[in-house]
C-alpha cells in the first residue's frame, strides 16, 4: 500500500511539474499584466473592480467623502521622470546579468513567444537627445541580444528612437509574452536552498573556528 501511495505521490508532482506558467504584460500608456498557471488566468494589473449588489427598497446612504483615484501600481510616465532613461537601462542590465549569472539554468528554459520593446528618446535640446540616445542604444541592444541568446525567443521586435524635439519626455511601448515549466522553477529554489544552506554553514563553521583559542604546546 505505501508503494502505491508513493507512486501516486510522484505522479502528481510529475503532473505538477509539466504545468506551464506564464505571464502576459504590455504596457501603452497603461500597464496590463496576465499570470497564467495552466489553463487558470489571473488579471493582476489593472485590477478588477468588484461589482456590488442592488437590493431592492434600499435607504439612499449619506454621500461620502470622494476618495482621491488610486493611480496605477507602476507608471512608465512617472518611472521616467523619477528616473530617467537610466533608470529602464539599469533594469535591462540587471536582467541581463542574471540571465547569464546564476539564473541561466532557469532562463535557458524561458520560452519568450513575444518581446517588444519600443522606446523614444526625449531631451531638453538635440545635444542631450543624442547622448541619451547613444548611452541607450549602448545597453537596450546587448542586454536584449544576450537574454534572447540564452531564452528561447520566438518573435522580437526591439526598437530604439530619438526625439530631436526640444523639450519631448521620453516614451516606452512594450509587450512580453512568456512561459516556463514549473519544474524548472522549483529546481531553481532547490538550489537557491542548497546554496543558502551551504552559505550558512560556512559562516558558522568559520564563526566558531575563530572563537576556540589555540592550545600552545607544553
Amino acid at each position: 500500500i505505501f508503494l502505491y501511495i508513493l507512486l501516486a505521490i510522484l505522479l502528481i508532482l510529475g503532473l505538477v511539474s509539466l504545468i506551464p506558467i506564464g505571464i502576459e504584460a504590455s504596457y501603452k500608456n497603461k500597464l496590463y499584466c496576465l499570470l497564467k498557471i495552466g489553463f487558470i488566468k489571473i488579471q493582476l494589473f489593472p485590477e478588477k473592480k468588484k461589482k456590488k449588489k442592488s437590493t431592492p427598497q434600499e435607504k439612499p446612504a449619506p454621500k461620502k467623502k470622494e476618495e482621491p483615484k488610486k493611480k496605477d501600481a507602476f507608471s512608465f510616465k512617472k518611472f521616467f521622470k523619477q528616473n530617467g532613461v537610466s533608470g529602464l537601462m539599469k533594469i535591462l542590465k540587471k536582467i541581463a546579468s542574471m540571465a547569464k549569472g546564476a539564473l541561466k539554468d532557469v532562463f535557458s528554459h524561458i520560452i519568450i513567444r513575444e518581446l517588444m520593446l519600443d522606446v523614444t528618446i526625449g531631451g531638453e535640446d538635440a545635444a542631450e537627445t543624442a547622448v541619451s540616445y547613444g548611452k541607450a542604444c549602448a545597453v537596450v541592444y546587448p542586454s536584449v541580444s544576450l537574454i534572447t541568446q540564452i531564452c528561447n525567443c520566438r518573435s522580437l521586435k526591439v526598437l530604439v528612437s530619438p526625439d530631436f524635439t526640444d523639450g519631448s519626455d521620453s516614451k516606452a511601448n512594450c509587450k512580453v509574452v512568456a512561459d516556463i515549466r514549473t519544474f524548472w522553477l522549483i529546481k531553481a529554489v532547490f538550489l537557491w536552498k542548497i546554496a543558502l544552506y551551504r552559505f550558512v554553514f560556512i559562516l558558522l563553521s568559520t564563526s566558531i573556528s575563530s572563537k576556540i583559542p589555540e592550545i600552545k604546546p607544553l
